[in-house]
């Protein structure tokens, strides 16, 4: 993976921190972590693609494992205190 690739998912894990959304709703977490997501995929280079979607789902599993995977019907809810 190109180091710009490597830099933003490191930001993206940076971004996913709970301090950072707290106060917030799930559906605000959700629509700026598929659309960053979007983005770096667009930005990377062919070449990259596969390595950058492993590094990706591994984030996907930091996502889960901090309590963001809620079903439809919580979106709208406020994230509150650490998961």
């Amino acid at each position: 993976m190109r180091d710009h690739s490597t830099i933003a998912v490191g930001e993206l894990y940076q971004g996913i921190r709970h301090e950072h959304w707290q106060g917030r709703t799930y559906r605000e977490f959700w629509t700026w972590f598929n659309d960053r997501c979007i983005e770096i995929v667009g930005q990377a280079e062919a070449e990259d693609l596969e390595a950058l979607g492993i590094a990706l789902l591994d984030v996907r599993d930091a996502v889960e494992a901090g309590g963001y995977m809620v079903g439809s019907d919580r979106l709208d809810e406020t994230i509150e205190g650490a998961e």
